[in-house]
C-alpha cells in the first residue's frame, strides 16, 4: 500500500493555518521547518506518532508542490521519518534516496516540449493582464512551473478565469492557491509521478491526501482519496466520493493518518501488495 500525501495543509501546518476552534487547547506540536531563524511548519507530537506507524506498515510517500530544496529543509523527513521516495515540485521531480530520479526529469522535459506552450511564450500572455497592483512577486521552480505571489483582493478574478482557459488550450493549469497563482505544465501533475511510482514498485493500493486543485488529480484515481475539511475541494470533488475529515486545520493530519491505518488494518490482504 502507498499512502501519497500532500503536505503543506495536509500533513504539516504554518502557525496561522493551525484553524484552532476558538476556546480549543492547544495540543502538545512539534516544530518540523525553519528557514533564514524563523519557524515555518508544525505537525502535532500525535500526528507524528501516528505517521511514523504509517511508515512502518506501507510506502508513505510525501507529493508536494514544493521544490527540491523546500522539501529538504523539512527536518523530520530528513532526520526521522524518511521516505524511501518523494515526490517535489507537483509531479516535476521523483527523489530516490533523496536523489533526483533522472530518467523521471527527462521524460517530463520531453512531454513538456510536446504538448505545453513554452514558458516564455505563456508569460508573453499573461503579462498583457497582469499589473504590479496585484501582483507582488513572481518565482520559478525547479525550472518547471511558475507562481505569482498576489494581493487576491486586487486581482482581476474574472479575467483571470478566462485566462485559465486559454492556459488550459496552452497545455497549461491554472490554480490560484490563496495568495498564490500557479502556472503548471499538464504533464508537470501529481498522479502521473505517483502512478509512475506506483507500477515501478508493484504496488495496487493507493491512499492519497491532499488539500488544494493541484492534488485533485491524485485524488481522482486514488483507491481511499481523502481531503481535510478546510480544502478548496468541496465544490470541484463533486462527483467523486473523497472522504473527509472531523476536524480543520492542523488536527486534520491526526484524522487523515487515523483513516490511512483504519484502510490498512481492514484490507490487509490488499494492502499488502
Amino acid at each position: 500500500m502507498i499512502f501519497a500525501s500532500d503536505l503543506d495543509q495536509t500533513m504539516i501546518y504554518s502557525k496561522r493555518a493551525f484553524r484552532l476552534k476558538e476556546g480549543t487547547t492547544e495540543p502538545s506540536i512539534r516544530l518540523i521547518e525553519t528557514y533564514e531563524g524563523r519557524e515555518i511548519s508544525f505537525m502535532t507530537s500525535a500526528a507524528i506518532e501516528l505517521l511514523k506507524e504509517v511508515h512502518e506498515k506501507m510506502t508513505f510517500l510525501p507529493v508536494t508542490t514544493r521544490t527540491i530544496k523546500q522539501f529538504q529543509r523539512i527536518t523530520l523527513f530528513q532526520e526521522e521519518i524518511i521516505p524511501d521516495m518523494a515526490v517535489t515540485s507537483n509531479g516535476g521531480n521523483i527523489l530516490v534516496k533523496g536523489q533526483a530520479d533522472q530518467d523521471w526529469q527527462r521524460l517530463i522535459r520531453r512531454k513538456m516540449n510536446e504538448s505545453s506552450m513554452s514558458p516564455e511564450d505563456l508569460k508573453m500572455q499573461f503579462s498583457e493582464l497582469a499589473h504590479d497592483n496585484w501582483i507582488l512577486s513572481e518565482r520559478t521552480a525547479d525550472e518547471l512551473f511558475h507562481y505569482y505571489i498576489i494581493d487576491q483582493a486586487a486581482a482581476p478574478l474574472e479575467e483571470l478565469k478566462d485566462f485559465e482557459k486559454a492556459a488550459a488550450e496552452a497545455g497549461w493549469k491554472m490554480s490560484l492557491q490563496g495568495r498564490k497563482l500557479y502556472f503548471v505544465p499538464m504533464p508537470v501533475n501529481k498522479w502521473d509521478a505517483v502512478a509512475h511510482i506506483k507500477e515501478k514498485m508493484g504496488k495496487t493500493f493507493v491512499a492519497a491526501a491532499g488539500d488544494s486543485l493541484l492534488d485533485l488529480c491524485m485524488l481522482e484515481v486514488a483507491d481511499l482519496p481523502i481531503a481535510p475539511l478546510h480544502g478548496e475541494l468541496n465544490d470541484a470533488a463533486l462527483g467523486k466520493t473523497i472522504l473527509r475529515t472531523e476536524n480543520r486545520g492542523l488536527l486534520a493530519a491526526e484524522d487523515i493518518l487515523k483513516q490511512v491505518l483504519a484502510a490498512y488494518e481492514k484490507n490487509k490482504k490488499i494492502c499488502a501488495s
